[in-house]
């Protein structure tokens, strides 16, 4: 690996892992694994070597390649029942916040994760089909269905939805 291969990836890295680390601690509820999904990300990157058209081809790649990374990883066995990880909740400052996003964490992986890319993460739905590799059309339908889920939950747990 020559020394602009190594400043390349640093610099990738240094833009993009948390983002990385967050959607998959999210999607995977554990620290460990979170941390496995990145790492195996980045290590596909290396194995990719092909040029992205832009930062947000390159972000997009990283993220539907650490998405599938996860879902591979949520089909073994041990990994059916894990329950949320304390380090989730760690990102969370406000009591609320972390209440809230334990009930983000019981929703199916299909609407946690782009619930939480959208609300805690910034993203549009037209970033979240293009870096999830569907449409905006079914981004779109799994917002508005989590977003009902997440209402019942809310509502059943005594918090108050207008």
């Amino acid at each position: 690996m020559t020394d602009a291969d190594r400043e390349y990836y640093s610099t990738v890295y240094d833009k993009y892992a948390n983002d990385l680390y967050r959607v998959s601690l999210v999607y995977l509820k554990k620290r460990e694994d979170a941390e496995e999904a990145v790492t195996d990300a980045f290590i596909r990157l290396m194995e990719y070597r092909s040029a992205f058209e832009n930062d947000a081809h390159e972000k997009a790649w990283l993220m539907k390649t650490a998405v599938n990374i996860c879902k591979n990883m949520r089909k073994s066995a041990w990994a059916k029942n894990v329950t949320p990880d304390d380090e989730v909740l760690s990102y969370m400052s406000a009591p609320e916040e972390v209440s809230i996003m334990e009930d983000v964490l019981s929703l199916p992986p299909k609407y946690r994760v782009i619930i939480y890319m959208h609300y805690y993460q910034g993203y549009k739905a037209a970033e979240i089909a293009q870096m999830l590799d569907m449409s905006v059309n079914t981004v779109l339908s799994r917002l508005s269905r989590g977003r009902r889920k997440l209402k019942d939950i809310l509502t059943e747990g005594g918090f108050f939805y207008a």
